[in-house]
């Protein structure tokens, strides 16, 4: 597959301008439920969205705004648009979905006044009190003839394909913020075992390239996740947990500011193990119970460090209580034993604490030296969930991991073996999949394929791969550009 990306593959992307009309209408939309259609500043956000409507408009004709599958669209470009930030546009599209609305058209002469009449309506409007059918009945009485609304099932029909050449791009770009990360964190290991400062605001930028990139395309850093036999691998283990516990906090909604701080701490949940002697975190061996009382003195290590070492802020206090706590189970039990039963930890330590778990067994380093597939680990942690792990938290991320996680080998119906790509949110198991072998061997040039289109309904997953029995590296099929 080239690294190149085509013109037409590029024009697929929304610009700059799509993205500041999608952010500006979901502002407007969030503030006319707080302000009367009079307020100075709702008249300013009006009169400025419909400039940028307008302006779009004279090039394309009529604009739609869509959701879809947890991505947004402008007609039928891909926006890259962070849905958790000041716009609260997630929890609109949640109250849209149940109105059974998943998108709306403008047409290309509406006028500014319809288009402040259909915000200051549909701001109001309650989720369990109306329906699509009303909606539209009530943009009919009003004569808002210039403004369709788009359902559900008919925005995902006509769901714009991604090109591979644009999932390639994203590819790509995951690979270099992924491995910018790991070497984030070897810098900061090396600087704390040297006593050395730690350089914060190099750590937050790496952090919020992660939470852009999760935003726009959460698979591909969950893919890159599933390489396990990394040389550094406390540096990969470390960088995965983050982006696991990263796009946990995006599924849950929290803003920009808490997911810096969440990636933050995520980072750096095992710097203390730097303190450690370096032939027990590379022993080959099981533990016995004298390696177990030195390794249980990592969490209260990585504390100290953070607060000694990182500048005192709110990024590093929590940093450094996620580092204590994420090994104490919801029940309280776990290290470091608490005296203080009373208090539960924090939201940040257990999301940790669920992540860190699931990427330790599925690697089969440290704790035990056999890697599980991704799919008995979940089941692992379900059967302990009530004692070890907030059961929501862990709902959640099972449907971020899915039935097959992105990074995954599959073996389909037709014989061929593939790597799957991305989670397709509606069919769970019809995900995004690069066919790399089929009966006759590996492919020179790998296929891809979405398994939820109609052209490919003769390709059914049968089972995941276990790499090793067929002499394969999942890592040489994540790693291919």
């Amino acid at each position: 597959m080239p690294t190149q990306v085509s013109d037409s593959a590029i024009r697929i992307l929304a610009g700059r301008e799509e993205e500041k009309l999608l952010s500006t209408f979901f502002v407007l939309y969030k503030n006319a439920r707080i302000v009367e259609g009079n307020n100075p500043t709702f008249q300013s956000q009006l009169s400025g969205f419909f400039s940028l409507l307008t302006s779009l408009s004279k090039e394309v004709g009529d604009i739609s705004l869509k959701a879809c599958g947890g991505r947004y669209f402008i007609n039928e470009k891909l926006v890259r648009f962070d849905d958790k930030g000041l716009s609260g546009a997630a929890r609109i599209i949640e109250e849209w979905t149940s109105l059974g609305l998943g998108g709306v058209q403008f047409a290309e002469r509406i006028s500014e006044e319809d288009v402040k009449q259909f915000v200051l309506f549909m701001s109001k409007v309650k989720p369990n009190s109306e329906n699509l059918d009303s909606l539209s009945d009530h943009l009919q009485k009003h004569q808002l003839s210039g403004i369709k609304l788009l359902s559900v099932k008919e925005v995902e029909a006509e769901r714009p394909e991604i090109p591979a050449e644009v999932r390639q791009r994203f590819r790509v770009a995951a690979r270099t913020t992924f491995f910018k990360a790991m070497v984030v964190v070897e810098e900061v290991m090396v600087n704390t075992l040297l006593e050395r400062d730690v350089n914060i605001s190099k750590t937050k930028r790496v952090v919020h390239s992660l939470i852009d990139h999760i935003t726009r395309d959460e698979s591909s850093l969950i893919e890159l996740s599933a390489i396990k036999d990394h040389d550094d691998y406390t540096y990969a283990h470390s960088t995965n947990v983050c982006v696991y516990a990263l796009t946990l906090g995006i599924r849950l909604g929290l803003d920009r500011a808490r997911l810096s701080q969440l990636g933050f701490a995520a980072l750096f949940h095992d710097v203390g193990k730097v303190k450690l002697p370096a032939d027990l975190i590379k022993k080959p061996e099981a533990y016995d119970e004298n390696d177990w009382i030195q390794m249980q003195l990592h969490p209260i290590l990585g504390a100290k460090t953070i607060l000694r070492n990182m500048k005192h802020d709110s990024h590093s206090a929590r940093a450094a209580r996620a580092a204590f706590e994420h090994h104490i189970n919801a029940d309280l039990t776990g290290y470091p034993m608490l005296r203080d039963k009373s208090r539960a930890t924090n939201l940040f330590s257990q999301v940790i604490s669920i992540v860190d778990t699931f990427d330790a067994l599925s690697s089969g380093r440290v704790y035990i030296k056999k890697a599980i597939s991704p799919d008995k680990v979940l089941a692992k942690m379900h059967y302990q969930m009530n004692q070890k792990f907030d059961p929501f938290l862990l709902k959640i991320f099972n449907n971020i991991i899915g039935i097959y996680p992105p990074g995954s080998l599959v073996f389909l119906t037709t014989d061929e073996i593939a790597l799957v790509l991305t989670n397709n949110d509606v069919e769970k198991d019809c995900p995004c999949v690069k066919i790399v072998g089929n009966r006759d061997g590996l492919l020179k040039d790998a296929a891809w394929a979405d398994l939820s289109q109609p052209g490919e309904k003769h390709r059914k997953i049968v089972r995941l791969v276990d790499p090793s029995r067929y002499g394969l590296d999942a890592k040489d099929f994540i790693l291919d550009s």
